[in-house]
């Protein structure tokens, strides 16, 4: 049995995460959002997944090449020379997927990854639950406060003091002490200095260090960026 997974979209209502990943191999719930489809489909007995890619095609086939042992799957790329929108590919489904008369899924990432932040962070809180996800690697510092809603991703280091509130922390990120965090998207690598204070949906792309002592709120902060000053209102920082 086969299955179409549409993954070429950019990702913008992503962004800036997706400005370094392409939006499928973004963490949700410490696995990326398109390992959650694959695996259903494997388990649900599907032995042969087409994924139909464009934007960082390269990526996404590297991190699924690495998937087809495990789960004992083929796993192969449709390349598209341009977006072709939903309507497109689903004309591609049917050509990819007419050599075979087993019954198959379509399935367009977009219905998991294209919502806003605020749904992201508060994913939880809307299915009416109260835990928080933390990835044994993750270290925890003394006299912590880590919850609602929280997941904190592998190789996430929080030092001593720092409070975490309806908040992703993604791959080897690093809170430093004292900090104050809630409703926010802390990308991967990011370095989070000692005081700060992050609020209303602040999103870090990969790789960003914040100073000590700032106060975010509600900021967007491109992949590589090293913020020196407080920014006191909602706003995209390049």
């Amino acid at each position: 049995m086969k299955a179409l997974i549409l993954v070429g979209g950019y990702g913008t209502r992503l962004r800036p995460l997706t400005l370094s990943i392409p939006k499928p191999l973004v963490d949700f719930c410490n696995k990326p959002i398109l390992l959650h489809q694959v695996e259903a489909l494997a388990a649900a007995g599907v032995d042969h997944v087409i994924l139909a890619v464009s934007y960082m095609s390269q990526v996404l086939e590297k991190e699924m090449k690495a998937q087809e042992q495990r789960l004992g799957i083929r796993i192969s790329m449709s390349h598209e020379e341009e977006p072709l929108g939903t309507a497109g590919p689903l004309a591609l489904a049917r050509d990819l997927l007419s050599e075979t008369a087993d019954p198959f899924f379509v399935l367009n990432s977009d219905v998991i990854c294209d919502f806003p932040f605020q749904a992201m962070v508060q994913f939880h809180r809307h299915h009416g639950q109260e835990g928080s996800i933390l990835d044994p690697s993750a270290r925890i510092g003394q006299n912590c406060s880590i919850g609602p809603n929280v997941s904190l991703g592998p190789g996430v280091v929080v030092e001593d003091g720092v409070c975490i509130r309806r908040c992703t922390v993604l791959r080897d990120a690093h809170i430093r002490s004292h900090s104050w965090l809630e409703s926010c998207i802390v990308g991967w690598r990011c370095r989070v200095g000692q005081w700060v204070r992050m609020e209303n949906v602040t999103v870090l792309g990969e790789d960003v260090i914040v100073n000590d002592e700032l106060y975010l709120n509600g900021a967007s902060v491109l992949p590589h960026k090293s913020i020196g000053e407080s920014v006191p209102e909602p706003r995209i920082i390049m």
